[in-house]
């Protein structure tokens, strides 16, 4: 347990008179959640933050909508869109740090542009990428959100669900992101069953004109973590793409074992 916050919060530095009461204290409850990088319980954030319990539970109501926040059985922890948020600051995660070595030799190894990602729901959120060495640069960017049925690095991800947590989240009709794109949750789940026997995943020109990809995933504390390797159609077919998968297997074995050893929301690795 910790003693009960005053205005004057550890870590800020405002001038109370000219801020908003509600965002203030929104920011006082966000602040104490990532500062003490645990989950928090209800009790604990009314004796620290001493905001009333009823105007407490709509703030965290919220942040809890806009995923600043994310609520479990045993409290409250930092969201996805806290990180999404960070992810704008020259300042790496603890994950994104452990993982840039092989990260950057996957990128040496293959010569093309390799990403780092994370399943949220039906969506792969960005975590860390690395450009080509051809110079060729791609729209997708740091804390971008793609659908993961459009991607060869998201679909890699969703074969490690089993089909009734995907019947859950995905309807019979599925987003159209370019002509290519996969249209139906039956479609989505014959190409799974074959990227579990094939142990990666492959697409093209589904998420973006131009290029196709390779994917290769892990479990990992927070869902399926997942690496790609994207390459322009005018240089490789995605019958070509397999090549790369030597590379990717090291690599994703290094992400696991990171993954297992970090505290994902802290920025410490535990021994």
């Amino acid at each position: 347990m910790f003693g009960a916050a005053s205005r004057e919060t550890p870590g800020t530095d405002w001038d109370m008179a000219s801020t908003n009461n509600s965002v203030d204290r929104a920011l006082q409850v966000l602040q104490l959640v990532a500062g003490l990088r645990r989950t928090v319980r209800f009790t604990e954030l009314v004796d620290a933050t001493g905001i009333p319990k009823s105007t407490l539970h709509s703030l965290l109501g919220s942040l809890e909508v806009s995923r600043f926040l994310e609520k479990t059985p045993a409290g409250y922890q930092i969201g996805m869109t806290a990180f999404e948020v960070g992810a704008a600051m020259p300042m790496p995660s603890s994950l994104r740090e452990a993982v840039a070595p092989a990260l950057d030799r996957l990128a040496t190894a293959t010569g093309e542009a390799c990403h780092l990602g994370i399943l949220v729901g039906t969506e792969v959120v960005y975590l860390d990428r690395r450009d080509s060495g051809e110079g060729l640069r791609f729209t997708t960017r740091i804390g971008q959100r793609l659908p993961a049925h459009a991607t060869g690095l998201g679909k890699a991800m969703l074969a490690l669900l089993d089909d009734d947590v995907l019947s859950n989240r995905y309807p019979e009709r599925l987003t159209q992101v370019t002509q290519q794109t996969l249209t139906t949750r039956a479609r989505l789940f014959e190409i799974l069953r074959e990227v579990r026997d094939h142990g990666y995943a492959l697409e093209s020109e589904e998420s973006t004109p131009g290029v196709c990809c390779i994917g290769v995933a892990v479990d990992g504390p927070e869902g399926p973590l997942g690496l790609s390797v994207t390459v322009p159609v005018q240089r490789a077919s995605v019958e070509d793409l397999p090549r790369f998968l030597p590379a990717l297997a090291e690599a994703i074995e290094h992400v696991g074992e990171a993954a297992r050893a970090i505290r994902w929301h802290g920025t410490e690795l535990q021994p």
